[in-house]
C-alpha cells in the first residue's frame, strides 16, 4: 500500500513538472507568436501608411494633369479625366452653370478653350489633398491662368481660380483618378493686380502701336520703301490728300509706288511730331494720329536746278489691326500741305542749293 502512494506521487510530480512544461512552451509560443503578430500588424500599418501616400501622390498628379490639360486647350485630353456622371460647378465668369456627365462638361470646356488663344498655369501654394476614404480624395488649390483672349490677344490677364476636385480611384481611369465632382469659382484680374509695378496690358498695346507709328514715319524720312512697304498689310489704302501725289491708292502695289514716287521727288527728309501723337486701341484696332513736320530737299530738275527748301505739314492718321501676333498697318490718311520753312520760322529764308 505504501509503495503504491509512492508510485501515485511520483506520477503526479510528473504530471505536473510536465504541465510546467507545456504551460511554459506555450507561453513562450504565445509571447512569440505575439511579437511576430505586433510585427505583422505594424507591417500592415506601415504598407497602409505607403499606400495611403501613394493614393494622395495619385490624386495630386491627377489634378494637375487636369490643370495642365486645361493649359493645352486640348478638350479630349480634359474630358477623358471625367467620371461619366461627374458635376462640374463653375462659377463666376460668362460660363458660370452646373454642368453634368461628360458631354456637357466637354461642351463648356470647349467654350472655353475657343476664348483663349493662350493659357498657362501655376498653383499660388501647393495643393491640398484630403483623403475622405479609401478611393476617394479631395484636392483644392488657389491656381492663376495666364491668358490671352482670342478676340483680343494683347489684352493679357489673369484667372484667380480657387478649385476643389473630388478624385475616386478609378482602375483604367489614365492616371487612376477620375474627377467626380470639380467646383471651379473663376475672378479675371488685370496683370497689374498680380505684377507689381507692372504697366498694365493697355499701356503695353499703346506703346507698340506708337512704336509702330514712329517706325513708318522715319521710314519716310529715310525713303526707303523696302522698310515702308513692310508696315502694310497687303489690303491695305492710303488715301493721299493734297500735293502732286492726291488720290486714293489700294493695296501694296499702288501704294509702293506711290511712296516710291514721294522718295524720287525728294533728296532729303527730315521731320518731327509737333506734339505727342495720338494712340487709341480698340480690341484689335488701334489708330495712332499726329500733326508732323518734314522739312524737304527736292531734287534739281531741268525746270528747277537750284530748288529751295520746303516744309511739308502733315496730318497722318494710321490705322492698325492685329493679326497673326502683330500689328500691321490697313489704312492711312496723309493730309499735306506744302509750305515756305518761314511759315514755321518766321524770319527763315531758305537758300536755294543744287540738289
Amino acid at each position: 500500500m505504501k509503495s503504491t502512494t509512492i508510485v501515485l506521487a511520483v506520477i503526479a510530480v510528473i504530471l505536473v513538472v510536465i504541465a510546467a512544461a507545456y504551460a511554459s512552451m506555450y507561453y513562450s509560443a504565445t509571447a512569440k507568436y505575439s511579437s511576430e503578430l505586433a510585427a505583422k500588424n505594424s507591417e500592415i500599418g506601415s504598407l497602409s501608411s505607403e499606400l495611403t501616400g501613394y493614393m494622395q501622390s495619385g490624386a495630386l498628379a491627377a489634378a494637375m494633369s487636369h490643370w495642365n490639360d486645361i493649359a493645352i486647350e486640348d478638350t479630349g485630353l480634359i474630358a477623358q479625366g471625367y467620371a461619366p456622371n461627374a458635376v462640374l460647378k463653375w462659377v463666376g465668369g460668362p460660363l458660370s452653370g452646373t454642368y453634368t456627365g461628360t458631354s456637357q462638361i466637354e461642351s463648356v470646356w470647349t467654350k472655353f478653350t475657343n476664348l483663349y488663344e493662350t493659357v498657362y498655369w501655376y498653383t499660388i501654394v501647393p495643393p491640398t489633398v484630403t483623403q475622405v476614404n479609401s478611393t476617394y480624395y479631395v484636392v483644392s488649390a488657389p491656381v492663376q491662368f495666364f491668358v490671352a483672349p482670342a478676340s483680343d490677344p494683347e489684352n493679357l490677364f489673369v484667372l484667380n481660380v480657387t478649385e476643389t476636385l473630388g478624385l475616386t480611384a478609378t482602375a483604367g481611369a489614365p492616371s487612376g483618378f477620375s474627377i467626380a465632382q470639380e467646383v471651379w469659382s473663376v475672378k479675371p484680374v488685370p496683370l497689374t493686380a498680380v505684377i507689381a509695378g507692372y504697366p498694365g496690358q493697355d499701356v503695353l498695346v499703346s506703346d507698340q502701336v506708337l512704336a509702330n507709328a514712329y517706325s513708318h514715319w522715319n521710314n519716310i524720312a529715310i525713303e526707303n520703301t523696302d522698310l515702308i512697304m513692310q508696315e502694310y498689310s497687303p489690303g491695305a489704302q492710303l488715301v493721299w490728300l493734297g500735293g502732286p501725289l492726291n488720290g486714293t491708292y489700294e493695296g501694296t502695289s499702288q501704294i509702293n509706288a506711290t511712296w516710291t514716287k514721294f522718295s524720287d521727288m525728294y533728296e532729303y527728309v527730315v521731320w518731327y511730331a509737333e506734339e505727342p501723337p495720338s494712340v487709341t486701341v480698340s480690341g484689335t484696332t488701334a489708330t495712332a494720329s499726329a500733326q508732323l513736320q518734314f522739312i524737304v530737299f527736292p531734287f534739281s530738275t531741268a525746270a528747277n536746278p537750284t530748288p529751295h527748301a520746303l516744309l511739308l505739314n502733315v496730318n497722318d492718321t494710321l490705322t492698325y489691326q492685329f493679326s497673326s501676333g502683330s500689328w500691321t498697318l490697313v489704312h492711312e490718311t496723309w493730309k499735306v500741305s506744302p509750305a515756305p520753312i518761314s511759315s514755321a520760322a518766321p524770319g527763315y529764308s531758305a537758300p536755294a542749293y543744287s540738289g
